[in-house]
């Protein structure tokens, strides 16, 4: 069996001296993994986030499968000056490595990550991640319903979210219950990608997206590297916020 694909590389492990084994999130394969074996010069191109055209090949369809790549885009080297979009590339393949299953198509999720990929060059890197995320819950069955109040239906004031249902509710609702509902940022029903929120905006909604994704759609502790991501945010608040 043997197909052809675009994607983007997730987690490379070493096999031995020569080979690697490597994880893709491609097009129209979804998560695919399958060994390659390389030299010195193809490990400077063989990166998490380097976009790759690939043949992935083997005898029956439940083998892993060998690769052969052609890259296509490496154009992430800049992020080794760039803390916290490396941190962001970096948390977000670790979540589609640990939460996609192997083989199952997302092509509207592929392009939402194909976005992300290309905002990090941008100063609005931070919100396009949330919205990966977000598109990641929905994708794979656990969106939030952040649009409308689940109280009273409007779309106005919508500053909290039930932990319990994924609903978003207006100011006037979640007042009494402080303490009790996870904060919605502003620029995340507005769906303003674009919108340059403050870093503690950031921390709220990765605080909304990473509940979610740990109690509803993984079921135990988020990777490391997503925690590490937390971690550089508020590094940024505190450097930010000094007087």
């Amino acid at each position: 069996m043997e197909w052809q694909d675009e994607g983007v590389i997730l987690h490379t492990q070493t096999l031995g001296e020569r080979k690697q084994i490597v994880s893709l999130f491609t097009q129209s394969h979804g998560r695919c993994v399958g060994v390659f074996g390389g030299n010195s010069k193809t490990k400077a191109w063989l990166q998490c986030g380097g976009k790759m055209k690939a043949r992935w090949g083997a005898r029956l369809e439940n083998h892993i499968g060998y690769w052969t790549f052609e890259p296509l885009s490496t154009k992430t080297a800049f992020l080794l000056d760039e803390p916290g979009p490396l941190a962001a590339l970096v948390s977000a393949t670790a979540l589609c490595q640990v939460a996609l299953p192997e083989r199952n198509a997302y092509p509207h999720l592929f392009e939402k990550f194909e976005t992300f990929l290309e905002d990090l060059r941008s100063p609005h890197w931070a919100t396009s991640y949330v919205f990966f995320e977000l598109a990641l819950l929905e994708e794979l069955g656990y969106g939030l319903s952040l649009e409308a109040c689940a109280m009273t239906g409007v779309t106005a004031n919508l500053v909290a979210v039930s932990p319990r249902t994924g609903n978003a509710v207006c100011e006037a609702i979640a007042r009494p219950y402080q303490g009790r509902l996870l904060p919605l940022p502003s620029f995340i029903p507005e769906k303003n990608i674009k919108n340059k929120p403050h870093h503690q905006e950031i921390l709220d909604a990765l605080q909304l997206t990473g509940y979610f994704l740990e109690r509803n759609l993984l079921g135990r502790p988020l990777p490391p590297a997503r925690t590490r991501l937390v971690q550089q945010f508020v590094k940024m608040r505190n450097v930010h916020d000094r007087p």
